[in-house]
């Protein structure tokens, strides 16, 4: 069964009363939230503010944003509680306007369905990095894949999604969602996903970036503007619950065509990776650099 009333019924919600209530808890017991389609979440401070496309405050997160204690730490990849986890990474130093990240882009197709459901979650994402005013690893904008079940959609099948997630202990999960947007996918569809980094007027003095779907109408889409600019651009699969090879797809899951801007340029890069023994699975970087790299999820 798709579970798409209870989406439904939590966007209604949001437009009668103005804020927010979480419609369950991710796997790492995160509470998890949908907000409207194009909603931005902004940092004000120590407060982190979500706001509909229209400019309403849905929402304020008050004090989840560690102060500054004048320690900047270097950037570095923050696994998630409850979730293993494999990636490829490229550390963004900022040491310039030259450095730092104005596109994020990449291509994937989805592939064959695991053979077995038994209640498993994969995420296969793109994603950038936020950082608090320390440099520490705060939240992630991602656009990602998903096989399996939450309880926001439900069902062995793959769907898309764009979301915020902020890590530490009073963390969350914010996800968009179209009115009307069915975000199931077919096997074989080429997707198209892109982090881009955009200029605002109602708040220039933010770094703010869009992470959403290309070609795809009604697409889900969200918007983040925090003081510091994006530290990492990740690549990789969370899983939970999958004991054995028939839970993953019979075939690797490839990400191509992955471009990284900075700058406005392709500086030479190299992509990190990081391996969860705990996963089963493994990530390659089958062709590295920041323009047309491939990176692969390997079973």
């Amino acid at each position: 069964m798709r579970l798409f009333l209870p989406i439904i019924s939590a966007l209604a919600l949001l437009h009668q009363t103005v804020a927010l209530s979480p419609v369950g808890h991710s796997p790492s017991g995160k509470p998890m939230y949908v907000v409207p389609n194009k909603s931005r979440i902004q940092q004000v401070g120590r407060d982190l503010k979500v706001f509909a496309p229209n400019g309403t405050l849905l929402e304020t997160f008050a004090n989840v944003i560690p102060q500054r204690t004048g320690k900047r730490n270097p950037a570095t990849l923050t696994r998630r509680q409850g979730l293993s986890n494999v990636a490829a990474f490229v550390p963004l130093n900022n040491s310039d306007a030259m450095d730092m990240l104005d596109a994020f882009n990449t291509t994937f197709t989805v592939p064959p369905s695991p053979t077995t459901f038994e209640s498993q979650l994969l995420w296969f994402a793109a994603s950038v990095v936020l950082p608090d005013e320390n440099g520490v690893p705060f939240g992630e904008l991602r656009t990602l894949l998903q096989y399996g079940a939450t309880v926001i959609q439900g069902g062995p099948f793959w769907t898309i999604a764009a979301q915020f997630e902020w890590f530490p202990d009073a963390g969350g999960l914010l996800q968009g969602f179209p009115i009307g947007f069915d975000p199931n996918v077919d096997v074989g569809t080429a997707i198209n996903t892109s982090i881009v980094h955009v200029d605002v007027d109602f708040d220039p003095d933010l770094f703010w970036y869009r992470a959403g779907f290309s070609d795809i109408d009604g697409f889900p889409q969200l918007e983040t503007g925090f003081f510091d600019p994006a530290i990492t651009a990740v690549i990789g699969m969370e899983e939970e619950g999958a004991l054995q090879s028939s839970d993953y797809p019979p075939e690797p899951f490839k990400f191509t065509k992955t471009n990284l801007t900075l700058g406005g340029g392709f500086p030479e890069i190299e992509w990190d990776v990081e391996d969860d023994p705990s996963a089963g699975a493994y990530v390659t970087v089958d062709v590295d650099g920041s323009k047309n790299a491939e990176i692969a999820i390997r079973f």
